[in-house]
């Protein structure tokens, strides 16, 4: 319901979550703030290192992946400061409708090879503290991290300004959301269906270089498509990772910024602020790749795991913005919503507060 909630704030009111947080008080936006460090740091780093990983795989580069990882923040923040990420869009959009489909091809056709072996396509789990961390790290990020919905509430801000308020419509917008959102978790249960057939039951395990990590997710259409396929779905996966990368490179500053105004009472974001945390934004990054990072599998583990610790709290402070006195209507969430959002609160604080306990405590 968190999602939905972003999006009905934003259709009622023509505003973001953020000043939603901020109405509530400056407990709201300081813990927006620091949940925004994973989406500001964190995340495009682990995203940036994959993209890397595809990069180097593809086009068999003498580098390492962390040093093309900070090629690519860096191209990537001057082409969003120029406006030419405009240009391309068009084409990305195509090139990741292109890798959807060819997903969803991958798994009707990996689907024989599930079980044909005679092995048990479930893992034999030990329920403990590793499994645990591991369901948690999948979790953060399944299908998409809560933060989302505060990049989503923008969106619609914007799309409420430009096609006009008489225009918009909160209907069109939560189909938009439901749509958006149920392919996105249609793509993670293929990818759930498609490493179970191809490397679970060929005892392949994730590497821990990035460039190795990308070159085994390519491996696996080309299992199932054959050698023939590698241009067109390399092609389509770096287009998703890099559009990925500059999603977030361009909304983390942008939310971090129009924190930044609240907290310090301005008058509004500037395009100069923007820019010093885009900067900001690029330095934390590169200083992470080069002098924190151990472990890839462990870092991208440690990023979503940071995400769904988050997770609690955005969304009980979205639920407070659909229930402030300025939402009424069809905009307010009905008793079904209401205690289905009670419900994943609780489940998620009591997630959270496990994976501090055995992350941290029991150790």
């Amino acid at each position: 319901p968190a999602f939905r909630f972003g999006v009905a704030y934003a259709s009622a009111t023509g505003r973001s979550l953020i000043t939603a947080y901020a109405r509530i008080g400056k407990t709201a936006l300081i813990w927006m703030g620091l949940a925004s460090i994973v989406d500001m740091f964190i995340a495009p780093t682990a995203v940036a290192l994959v993209t890397a990983g595809l990069v180097v795989s593809i086009f068999g580069l003498p580098y390492s992946a962390p040093m093309v990882a900070v090629g690519l923040l860096i191209v990537s923040a001057l082409v969003l400061l120029n406006g030419h990420y405009m240009r391309a869009e068009r084409i990305i959009k195509v090139l990741v409708i292109v890798f959807s489909i060819l997903t969803v091809l991958a798994v009707i056709f990996a689907l024989p090879l599930l079980g044909s072996d005679g092995r048990s396509m479930f893992a034999d789990l030990q329920y403990d503290r590793s499994l645990l961390l591991f369901v948690i790290a999948i979790t953060g990020w399944m299908p998409m991290p809560l933060s989302g919905a505060v990049f989503q509430s923008k969106w619609i801000c914007e799309r409420r300004r430009a096609v006009g308020a008489e225009n918009f419509t909160f209907q069109q917008a939560l189909t938009d959301l439901r749509i958006g959102y149920g392919l996105t978790l249609v793509l993670a249960v293929c990818f759930v269906v498609m490493g179970t057939a191809v490397l679970f039951e060929t005892d392949r395990v994730a590497p821990q270089n990035p460039g190795a990590f990308a070159a085994e997710l390519l491996s696996i259409f080309t299992t199932v498509f054959g050698k023939w396929m590698y241009p067109v779905i390399s092609l389509a996966a770096l287009a998703v990772m890099w559009s990925t990368l500059i999603a977030l490179m361009d909304g983390s500053p942008r939310v971090v910024d129009r924190i930044s105004t609240y907290l310090g009472k301005d008058s509004d974001a500037t395009k100069d602020r923007y820019t010093l945390f885009l900067a900001v934004q690029i330095v934390g990054s590169i200083v992470i790749i080069l002098f924190l990072m151990g472990s890839f599998v462990g870092f991208l583990d440690f990023a979503t795991s940071m995400g769904f610790a988050a997770a609690p709290a955005i969304a009980y402070f979205n639920y407070r913005a659909v229930t402030s006195d300025e939402i009424t209507g069809e905009f307010r969430p009905n008793t079904v919503l209401t205690v289905w959002s009670w419900i994943s609160i609780i489940s998620l604080t009591g997630f959270a507060l496990s994976y501090f306990l055995f992350r941290f405590i029991l150790v």
